[in-house]
């Protein structure tokens, strides 16, 4: 399958955007979190899941490979399908949304459209301790705006915070960041 595009953002119409990857435009699907700070003609790096349907081929897009991660983590809960998983993805971070699930907490979770009690109580029921991937720091985020204020998109900024250790002060993580490229 297809774990990641490169290419240009030609047509955002959310919750979908075409990018142009060696002329062939793809479809995909992305939080609507994720279109804040994209542009037209924006070159993008997107990790993506693939779901193939009866008459269909589906992408999934997202920005940081944790949203992918924690993605294919909840179209894996029964009754939860990838529209559902995006709607948790437009309104939460993935940290926002381990949080959530570790600390059982209903009533965010099911303040969602799409989202019922019944539905999140299954959620944290299935995910609650498996979500020990979703690493982000109050540092990193604290460090991914920063970078974000001084004109990188969040997408450059994520891609130069990466391999930057996280247990630096934020000064140094930024500085790092921008030595990156």
């Amino acid at each position: 399958m297809i774990g990641r595009l490169q290419g240009k953002v030609i047509e955002k119409n959310p919750p979908f955007l075409i990018l142009d990857v060696s002329g062939i435009g793809f479809l995909i699907q992305m939080p609507l979190k994720a279109f804040e700070n994209l542009d037209s003609g924006q070159h993008l790096v997107l990790y993506t899941k693939c779901l193939v349907k009866e008459e269909e081929i589906l992408f999934f897009g997202f920005l940081e490979k944790s949203e992918l991660e924690i993605f294919e983590s909840l179209i894996s809960v029964p009754g939860l399908g990838p529209k559902s998983a995006l709607t948790l993805l437009s309104n939460f971070t993935p940290q926002e949304l381990t949080n959530a699930i570790e600390e059982e907490n209903l009533e965010l979770l099911s303040s969602v459209p799409r989202i019922g009690k019944k539905l999140a109580s299954k959620i944290i029921l299935e995910m609650k301790g498996k979500l020990d991937f979703v690493k982000e720091t109050g540092a990193f985020n604290q460090a991914l705006n920063a970078l974000c204020a001084l004109g990188l998109t969040r997408n450059e900024a994520i891609a130069r915070l990466k391999g930057v250790p996280n247990d630096l002060s934020i000064e140094e993580m930024v500085k790092l960041a921008l030595k990156n490229k």
